[in-house]
C-alpha cells in the first residue's frame, strides 16, 4: 500500500487568525476565551454554594449556543523569584532579617525540590458558527469549540476560508454579544471574567502548542500582531 503524503505541522494547526481578541478558524467560525477567577466552593456556606451551582445550571440552560470550560494547568518557574530573594538576603543589614530572610529562602527551595508549584487557570471559550449555524443544529455543536481549536482530531486543514472584512466586523459584533451575556451572568455568580485580548490568546495558545517544563509568562510580539 501506497504510504500517505505527511501532513504538515501548520495544515494540522485550525486557527488561521487572531485579531481584535478573536480567534478565526479556517472553517470560517469565530471563537472569543475569556478568563475566569476561579472560587473556592469549600469556603462558602453550603447556601452560597448552591446559589452559584443554580445560577450556573439556569445560565446553561438559558443559552442557545454551546459553552466549553476549560482549566490549564502549568508548573510556574520560580526561579527568578528565588534570586530576588537572594539578592534581597545579601543586601540586608539586620542580622535577624537575614537570617529569617535565610529560613524563608531555604523552606522553599526544599518545598520545590519535593513538589511541583502548578498553577491553573480557568477559561470559558464562547463560538460563533456563521456558517456551521446554517447546517448543524446546536446539540451538534456542543462541547466542540475548544477541541476544534487544538484539532484533537487530527483532522487536516490545507486551506482557510476567507472571511471579508466586513463580513469579520459583522460577526465579531454577534459574538460580543454573546461574550457581553456571559460575563454579566458570571458576573452576577460572583466570578470576575474578561476577554483575552490578541497578545494574551498568542501567548496561551504558544504554550499550548509548545508544551515546556515551565509556561512562557511573556512572548516579544511584533506591534501588528498586538491589534
Amino acid at each position: 500500500m501506497a504510504k500517505k503524503e505527511a501532513l504538515s505541522s501548520q495544515s494540522l494547526v485550525s486557527i488561521n487568525q487572531i485579531k481584535k481578541g478573536i480567534i478565526i478558524l479556517k472553517n470560517g467560525s469565530l471563537r472569543s476565551v475569556l478568563e475566569v477567577n476561579g472560587v473556592n466552593l469549600d469556603l462558602k456556606s453550603e447556601d452560597e454554594q448552591n446559589s452559584v451551582l443554580l445560577s450556573w445550571r439556569g445560565l446553561l440552560n438559558r443559552l442557545d449556543f454551546s459553552l466549553e470550560t476549560v482549566i490549564h494547568s502549568r508548573r510556574i518557574n520560580i526561579s527568578p523569584y528565588l534570586n530576588f530573594l537572594q539578592e534581597r538576603i545579601a543586601k540586608e543589614s539586620n542580622d535577624l532579617l537575614k537570617l529569617q530572610g535565610r529560613d524563608y529562602y531555604n523552606f522553599l527551595q526544599g518545598l520545590i525540590a519535593q513538589n511541583n508549584i502548578m498553577k491553573k487557570k480557568f477559561y470559558v471559550v464562547i463560538p460563533y458558527d456563521p456558517i456551521v449555524i446554517q447546517t448543524k443544529t446546536i446539540i451538534s455543536q456542543m462541547g466542540s469549540s475548544f477541541k476544534e481549536i487544538l484539532n484533537l482530531t487530527h483532522q487536516a486543514f490545507p486551506k482557510a476560508i476567507f472571511i471579508s472584512p466586513e463580513k469579520f466586523n459583522r460577526y465579531r459584533q454577534q459574538l460580543l454579544i454573546r461574550q457581553d451575556n456571559i460575563i454579566t451572568n458570571l458576573t452576577r455568580m460572583g466570578l470576575n471574567a474578561h476577554p483575552l485580548t490578541t497578545k494574551e490568546l498568542i501567548e496561551l495558545f504558544y504554550n499550548l502548542y509548545n508544551p515546556e517544563p515551565f509556561e512562557g509568562e511573556s512572548l516579544q510580539l511584533p506591534r501588528e500582531l498586538n491589534q
